[in-house]
């Protein structure tokens, strides 16, 4: 059996990961991570020149968006370099801030994910009378996101909980802790899991079957043809987005259940300790990958197809388009 490794501040309490499989692993957090910043700057660029983004939902989608991009900015260059080079490069002040980070945008976009769906939801709620949605839901939803994400990722930079190595040595990230940790980490972890984890998921997945039944009984006209084709998009890049942080969620479980019950840290497989990084980084560019085949607004916009879609502006704006 496995014994418990104590955390030391500049080590790692983990066992030995194979030299090979860390050169594969930074080589495709390089490939996916400078996918995602061409996919995600590419939809940031159209938010800013695009006269067909209109709608106030397209603010939480460049919510959305901030924090794919932040952590694809984040990721690659930090943890794709120093898994080539087969361990941690930056130092352990670097190690820390990185892990904050990652931790930060980590709960940055389940918090935007479950604010896109339950903006969603309110609006077919509110179309039955008639109703619409302030401007100021829209940024109490970013600002809550903003707080929420530094809540959840400060802690451990003042010792409840601890950033550390991951099982490949390579990314800094949350060190799970055991029984025997103390109060003060799993006063944090248990927290962080019940309200940055279970309940997003849960919710996300209530609201997204509400939607649907009031969208189908209400959402009749055109332009609420639009906000449906609008809200099946999103709820793609949700079903999308949580099946690809699958395996970072069997990881964790992997790790904290075995800590939980049996008081060691347990031997990873290798398969699961490369493919959850490498899918969680691909997730970023998931948002961008089904707006391009699901919705024709945002469709437009990130081609540039402006004249074909004059339809899709406001009539002052779409008069350029008819008259040439």
């Amino acid at each position: 059996m496995h014994t418990l490794f104590d955390h030391h501040e500049d080590g790692c309490p983990w066992y030995f990961f194979d030299s090979s499989y860390k050169i594969l692993l930074g080589a495709c957090l390089i490939v996916f991570g400078v996918f995602g910043v061409l996919l995600n700057g590419w939809l940031f660029a159209t938010f800013i020149h695009s006269h067909l983004l209109i709608s106030k939902s397209h603010i939480l989608i460049l919510n959305l968006c901030s924090a794919s991009l932040g952590r694809n900015l984040l990721g690659f260059p930090f943890s794709g370099s120093s898994a080539i080079a087969k361990r941690w490069i930056f130092g352990s002040a670097c190690c820390q801030l990185f892990a904050f980070l990652n931790q930060f945008f980590g709960i940055f976009q389940i918090t935007a994910l479950f604010a896109l769906v339950l903006e969603r939801y309110l609006l077919a709620r509110r179309n039955r009378r008639e109703k619409t949605l302030y401007f100021r839901f829209y940024w109490i939803a970013v600002g809550v996101c903003w707080i929420n994400s530094v809540i959840f990722a400060t802690p451990p930079l003042f010792g409840y909980g601890v950033y550390s190595c991951d099982s490949t040595g390579t990314i800094c990230s949350l060190l799970w802790p055991s029984l025997s940790s103390g109060a003060k980490q799993l006063g944090y972890c248990i927290p962080y899991v019940i309200w940055c984890g279970i309940v997003p998921l849960i919710s996300i997945f209530h609201f997204m079957g509400k939607t649907v039944r009031l969208e189908k009984i209400y959402y009749r006209n055109e332009q609420l043809r639009e906000e449906k084709r609008l809200t099946k998009s999103i709820h793609i890049v949700c079903v999308a987005t949580l099946t690809l942080w699958i395996p970072a969620g069997v990881l964790v479980g992997w790790q904290w259940i075995s800590l939980l019950i049996y008081g060691y840290r347990p031997h990873i497989p290798p398969t699961l300790t490369l493919l959850a990084p490498i899918a969680s980084e691909a997730a970023t560019s998931i948002p961008v990958l089904c707006y391009l085949s699901g919705d024709e607004r945002l469709r437009a916009a990130l081609l540039g197809r402006m004249r074909k879609h004059y339809g899709l502006l406001r009539p002052d704006r779409a008069q350029r388009y008819i008259r040439t």
